[in-house]
Order: C-alpha cells, then structure tokens, then sequence
C-alpha cells in the first residue's frame, strides 16, 4: 500500500509541514527507517536519531521544536503510528465463519450467528458463545460459561467451567482461566484443599496475553475489569478484583482476595501481596514488591515499594555511605589529634 503524506494526516487528523506529495511505501522504528518510509517520534531519547534516519517524514508531537525535511504534527504520534499500521500492514483475514468437523460441540450450547469453531474445539454443556467469535484449535470451553460476542480465542486456550467473558475480549495462547484458587488449610492429618467453587468474570474489551492464570473464586468471583490489558505470564489469584483499564505487565502477580483499581499500571515484575487495597490511577514500577495498602495516584518503587520520592532518597543516601564512611574516619583522626593537643 501506498499513500501520500497528504492522505496519512487526513487518515490521523495531522498537519503536514514539508512536500504533501511524497509518497510513503511503509512504516518503520526511527532508527532503521528508509527512503519511502514514515517513522515517528515520541520518546525524546531517540530523538538523536533524527539527524541520521533515512525516513522520508516523520510523526511528531504538536510541540516539537526540531527540524526535518517532512513532518505530520498529531496531538500522539504513537496513537498516530499505531492507527497507521493496519493500512500498511492488513492484519490476517479471520477465517470464514464455520464449524470444523472435529470440534465437539455440546447439544445444549447456545451458539451465535457467524461463528468460527476450529479443529479440536470442545464446547461442554450450557454454555453461551454469543455472535461472531472466533475459537481456533484446540481450545476449551468448561461447562456453563460465556464468551460475548467478537471475542477471539486463539489456540490452546483453557476456560474452565462457570467462567465469564465479555465482549470483544482477545485471549492469547496457553492462558488458563479458572483454575483453582490456591487455597489449601493445615490439619492434624496434613494438607486440606478448600473447595473453589467461584467462577471468574472478564469484562469487555479485556486482552489477556499467553501463558497467563486466573484463577477461580472461592465462593465468588474472580474479576478483570472492563478494558485491561495483561501481558503474557500473570498470576492472579483468588478473589482478587483488578478495575477498569488497567495496564499489567509480564511476569507480574497479584495474591489472593486484592483490590486492584481503575487505571493502575503495574510494571514487569511486580508482586502484589493478599488482601490489599490499591487505589485508582496508582503506578508500581518493575520489580516492585507491594505488602501494604496503597492510596490513588501514587507512584510506588522498590522492594518493599515505597512512593518513589521516599525510595529514591533512600536509594541516593545508600551510595553515599561510602563517601560518609571517609568522612567519619578523617573525623574521627581529626578528633583524636585534638585529644592529644595537636
């Protein structure tokens, strides 16, 4: 596909500054762009790239002060980008709606119109699959569950029974919804598994990357708010209760029977102890250990995590002890000569 760039700002609502006739072949990262290709700008640590990239124009900010030869000013030029790639790179068709002979299809499912079923799908009893979903091979689908309609499954996904998925959902490859919360008890007589006999609920427009695990409720429900996010390779546990719009990054996991907000975003990494409460709009970065309540609209570092202020204080007058450590000791000669009158 190709455009001119005078096209491209009517596509993302931009400004061109530079020749609107240049023709654009392609899209590419900064600094590998080529002669014909778009590229953007938004992170200011690759702005060093500008004076050697080959690019042929790039998206900026409102605000940008440089200078190149052709430039399209957007209010995003990472939304701006993203919006582009699907028309210079078409995503692939989604197969034609249909059941594959070796799905196993319970009687009593309810299925939607225009669905696709694939190869090795097993659809247990009273489920609800609504219209235009997409199973792909080798999923499974619990007794009593729902999946809401244009939802997306893509291969060896496991929803177990009773489970709940909204609309427009994408749920990547390898993830395990509802599997039993790890609740277990001490006896005289060893180790007692206490029944989980919840389910899991997951919002519309949710995208759940590979490899993931939520598990099960005990009684009630484990929740994913609408519009969230998750990575590849999160835990959440039991009971716990992620908000609306979300960001999780990987290797990420929350423990059982915690409040996770609104518009938090929790970075790579991060465990998140149980029964907590995180408020809304609140950010962890990677590798950070929660074991307290968090109040909203902080930014939390560290392991334990602490508001980044206090952390990083603490982190600057940790390396400075040796520099103080010389200090004490001229001090301590200094001391010790004037008690000798010297």
């Amino acid at each position: 596909m190709t455009f001119t760039l005078a096209q491209i700002s009517q596509f993302i609502n931009g400004v061109v500054e530079g020749n609107p006739d240049t023709i654009i072949t392609d899209l590419a990262e900064i600094q590998h762009a080529e002669d014909g290709e778009l590229t953007f700008l938004s992170n200011p640590k690759y702005s060093k790239y500008i004076a050697t990239t080959h690019a042929s124009a790039i998206l900026v900010a409102k605000d940008f002060g440089g200078e190149f030869k052709n430039l399209i000013r957007v209010t995003d030029p990472y939304f701006a980008f993203s919006q582009l790639i699907p028309r210079f790179r078409p995503p692939i068709v989604p197969p034609n709606p249909g059941i594959n002979p070796s799905a196993t299809i319970d009687e009593s499912v309810v299925l939607g119109k225009e669905c696709y079923i694939g190869p090795n799908v097993i659809i247990e009893s009273d489920c609800t699959i609504g219209d235009h979903v997409i199973l792909l091979g080798n999923s499974y689908v619990g007794q009593k569950s729902e999946i809401g309609e244009n939802s997306f499954i893509f291969p060896n996904v496991s929803i177990y029974h009773r489970c709940k998925i909204g609309a427009n959902a994408r749920i990547h490859s390898g993830t395990v919804i509802g599997s039993d919360g790890y609740g277990f008890v001490r006896t005289e007589t060893g180790i007692s598994k206490i029944p989980q006999e919840g389910g899991v609920e997951i919002g519309d427009d949710v995208e759940i990357g590979a490899n993931c695990s939520i598990d099960r409720g005990t009684l009630r429900n484990t929740v994913i708010g609408k519009g969230t996010k998750l990575d590849n390779f999160i835990q959440i546990a039991h009971n716990v209760k992620v908000g609306e719009y979300c960001f999780m990054a990987a290797m990420s996991g929350i423990a059982g029977s915690t409040r996770v907000g609104n518009y938090v975003t929790i970075a790579a990494q991060v465990g998140i102890a149980g029964h907590l409460n995180i408020g809304d709009g609140v950010i962890v970065a990677a590798q950070s250990g929660i074991t307290k309540d968090v109040g909203p609209n902080v930014i939390m570092f560290g392991s334990p995590a602490q508001d980044q202020h206090t952390a990083r204080r603490e982190i600057a007058n940790t390396r400075s002890i040796p520099d103080i450590k010389e200090r004490i000791k001229n001090l301590e000669k200094d001391l010790e000569l004037l008690k000798r009158g010297k």
